[in-house]
C-alpha cells in the first residue's frame, strides 16, 4: 500500500457514495414502510407487500422507489403489481431470497436475482425488469431463468472492486462459495467458486458482507460454530482464510448478522436457548482476538439486522409493531446504544426478515478528526482503510508545521494559527480515486479572567468571576457556576471548556484583619461628646463607599468621603431615636501589596 501526506494549497471535490440512494426506500414484513429520503428514517404506510422473511426493494439514483419484492410478487412505484410481476421462483419464507442490482452502464435495466424453495433443490434465478416500460412503471421482461440448484437460502450483493460491475455471491450445502459477476455484457453464469470453510449445518440466518466489500460472515450453526468470516478478494471473486466464531450457549443458532459502516465490528444474534445479540471486534482478523472481543449487547426478540442510510443497523421482531436499532455501531461495547423498540408502526408488524441490497451501497469513503485546539496534534483517522490501495492527504495551508505520518491512515498534524482549513483524503481503491473534503476549524484556548491573588476579610465574601460564554465552568469546590462566592482563604483554580478547548487560571485569597471599625451608638445631642456617628481608621482605604437606612429602607445618609460624618439628621430634620443599619463597601491595600475588596454591614444606635 502506498501513501502520501503533502502540505499544499488545494481545492478538491468531495465524493458522495450516490449508491447510498439506492436503499433509501425499505418494504417489509405485513406492509411495513421506511423512506430515508430526509436523512432520518420515516415511516411509510403505501406499501402493498407481504413478506414474512425475505424482501428486497430499489430506488433510482435520486433516491425515488422504482420497484421491491418479496421474491414470489414484483410491486413497481405506485404499488400495483408490475407487468408480469407475479410467480417469481423466490420463497417469501426464504431468509435471504432476492436482491435488486442494477446492470452496469444501463439507465433501465435491473437484474432481480431470487432463491426458490425447493428443499434438496433449492435453486438460484435470475428475471429481468426493464424500468421504462409500462410508462416507467417497469415490466418483467425475462423471468426465472435458472443459473443453479443446491444453494442454501442466501445470497449478497457487492460492487466489484472497479467500482463498474457487481458480484453476485451464494453457497451451496457443502462448503462451496459460488460467487458470479454482473457487467454492462449481462449475467455471467461462469461461476468463481471458492471451497473453504465449514459446511453449514442448519439452513439459517443471512449471508453478510461488510460495506467495503473485503470480509464476508456466514451462519455455521454447527456443534460449537455459531459462523465464519472469510476475507474477500473483490478483484478475483476467490473467497478464503477462514475464521470460526464460537457459540457461547449450546443448542443455540445464528440468524441475524450486520456489520458497522466501516466493518470493523460485527453484530449477530443468536436463536434456540438463548436469544442474544453480540458485537465482535473484526479490525483485527485474528481469531482469539475476534473470539474473547464478544460483548452481549442485548436479549429477546431479534431477528434480521441491515445497515441503513443513516448509518444505523436496523433489527427485525418477529410479529411485533416495532423494530429495534443500534444507534452507533461503529462504538465498542454497550455505548453502541441498543435500542428495543427504536421504530414503532401504527399499522402492520414486522416479521423476521429486512430488504436485502446491494451492501456496498453503504459504504463511503470519510475521515474523522480530533484535537482541534490551537497548537494541539490534532489526529485525522481514516477508518475504512481496510480494502484500499494508496491513501494521500492534503491540507491547505503554506506555513510550517509538525506531522507525524508512521500511520498514514491516523496521521497527526499541528496548526500553527487558528481559523477554518480544508482538509482533503484521496482514497484510491483498485486504481478508482474517491475524494473527501472537509473544513476544520482550529479553535483558541479561552481566556479566563480571575483575578491576581488576592485578599479577603474575616467573615466576609468574595466573588471569583472566570469569565462569560464559556461552554462549561467546573471549579475545584464542584461548583460548574460562572461565578464562585468564596469566603475562606486558600487557593481556588477554574476549568472552562470552549468548543472543546479546555483552560484552567488559578487565584489564592488570602484572609486579612479589617482596617475600619464602627462604634455601635451615639448620641447627638449637642454636649460635645460622641454626637456623630463616623467610621474610624480610614486613612489607607479607597473606593469608599458608606450608606445608612433606617428600618423601613429610608437611606439617611450617603456619603462616598471616607472623612464624612452623620450627624443624626435627614433633611436638616433629627432622626427618630432608634437602631439603624450601616452598609460600606470600601478597598485597601494589604502588606503584601494585595488590593483587597471588602463590603460589610452593621447596626449603631442613635440616643438622644
Amino acid at each position: 500500500m502506498k501513501y502520501l501526506f503533502t502540505i499544499a494549497l488545494v481545492v478538491l471535490v468531495a465524493y458522495i457514495s450516490i449508491g447510498q440512494q439506492r436503499a433509501n426506500v425499505w418494504y417489509f414484513g405485513n406492509n411495513l414502510g421506511i423512506d430515508f429520503s430526509s436523512g432520518k428514517a420515516e415511516i411509510i404506510e403505501d406499501g402493498a407487500i407481504y413478506a414474512e422473511a425475505g424482501c428486497s426493494s430499489i430506488c433510482d439514483l435520486e433516491g425515488n422507489l422504482l420497484f421491491y419484492t418479496n421474491g414470489n410478487k414484483v410491486w413497481n412505484k405506485n404499488h400495483d403489481l408490475m407487468l408480469n410481476g407475479d410467480s417469481l421462483n423466490g420463497s417469501q419464507l426464504v431468509n435471504q431470497n432476492s436482491v435488486i442490482v442494477p446492470k452496469p452502464l444501463s439507465d433501465s435495466m435491473y437484474y432481480l436475482f431470487t432463491i426458490n424453495d425447493y428443499d434438496s433443490l433449492r435453486g438460484f434465478n435470475y428475471s429481468v425488469v426493464n424500468i421504462n416500460k409500462d410508462n416507467g412503471r417497469g415490466k418483467i421482461v425475462e423471468k426465472n431463468i435458472s443459473v443453479s440448484k443446491n444453494l442454501l437460502e442466501k445470497i449478497a450483493a457487492i460492487k466489484h472492486c472497479n467500482n463498474e460491475d457487481y458480484w453476485i455471491i451464494t453457497h451451496g450445502y457443502s462448503n462451496n462459495f459460488y460467487v458470479y459477476s454482473l457487467s454492462a455484457d449481462g449475467f455471467n453464469t461462469d461461476t468463481v467458486k471458492s471451497k473453504i470453510g465449514t459446511a453449514p449445518k442448519a439452513d439459517v440466518g443471512y449471508l453478510k458482507v461488510s460495506p467495503a466489500g473485503n470480509k464476508i460472515v456466514l451462519p455455521v450453526n454447527k456443534d460449537s460454530i455459531l459462523a465464519e468470516v472469510f476475507e474477500f478478494n473483490n478483484k478475483t471473486g476467490k473467497v478464503f482464510n477462514p475464521i470460526k466464531i464460537l457459540a457461547h450457549q449450546q443448542n443455540t443458532y445464528c440468524y441475524g448478522i450486520e456489520f458497522s459502516p466501516e466493518g470493523d465490528f460485527l453484530y449477530l444474534n443468536t436463536g434456540g436457548k438463548k436469544y442474544e445479540l453480540f458485537q465482535y471486534d473484526v479490525s483485527v482478523y485474528d481469531e482469539k482476538f475476534i473470539n474473547a472481543s464478544a460483548i452481549k449487547i442485548a436479549s429477546g426478540n431479534n431477528y434480521a439486522m441491515q445497515l441503513a442510510p443513516d448509518k444505523k443497523i436496523y433489527i427485525a421482531k418477529e410479529n411485533r409493531s416495532s423494530i429495534g436499532a443500534i444507534k452507533y455501531p461503529s462504538i465498542k461495547g454497550e455505548a453502541c446504544e441498543y435500542v428495543e423498540n427504536a421504530i414503532n408502526f401504527p399499522n402492520g408488524n414486522s416479521l423476521m426478515g429486512l430488504p436485502n441490497f446491494v451492501q456496498t451501497w453503504f459504504y463511503k469513503a470519510d475521515f474523522s478528526f480530533k484535537n482541534t485546539c490551537f497548537l494541539d496534534s490534532t489526529i485525522f483517522s481514516f477508518s475504512q482503510n481496510q480494502n484500499y490501495d494508496s491513501i494521500f492527504w492534503n491540507i491547505n495551508t503554506n506555513k510550517s508545521s509538525n506531522n507525524n505520518n508512521n500511520d498514514p491512515a491516523h496521521i497527526s498534524y499541528v496548526f500553527q494559527d487558528t481559523g477554518i482549513y480544508l482538509v482533503g483524503l484521496n482514497a484510491y481503491h483498485c486504481g478508482i480515486l474517491e475524494e473527501v473534503v472537509k473544513e476544520v476549524e482550529i479553535f483558541p484556548y479561552p481566556k479566563l479572567n480571575l483575578p491576581a491573588d488576592t485578599s479577603i476579610c474575616k467573615n466576609c465574601s468574595l466573588s471569583l468571576d472566570a469569565g462569560p460564554a464559556f461552554d462549561s465552568y467546573l471549579w475545584n469546590t464542584g461548583s460548574d457556576n460562572r461565578v464562585l462566592n468564596v469566603f475562606n482563604e486558600g487557593i481556588y483554580y477554574v476549568s472552562v471548556q470552549k468548543n472543546g478547548c479546555l483552560s484552567t487560571d488559578t487565584t489564592y485569597v488570602s484572609e486579612v484583619e479589617p482596617l475600619i471599625t464602627f462604634p455601635n451608638a451615639f448620641t447627638p445631642n449637642g454636649d460635645g461628646l460622641n454626637d456623630k456617628f463616623k467610621p474610624l481608621n480610614v486613612e489607607n482605604v479607597k473606593d469608599f463607599h458608606l450608606w445608612i437606612h433606617d428600618r423601613r429602607g429610608l437611606i439617611v445618609f450617603d456619603s462616598k468621603d471616607p472623612f464624612a460624618e452623620w450627624d443624626g439628621t435627614f433633611q436638616s430634620q433629627a432622626c427618630y431615636s432608634q437602631t439603624y443599619v450601616w452598609n460600606v463597601v470600601f478597598s485597601f491595600i494589604d502588606d503584601k501589596g494585595l488590593v483587597v475588596e471588602k463590603s460589610d454591614r452593621g447596626l449603631v444606635s442613635l440616643i438622644r
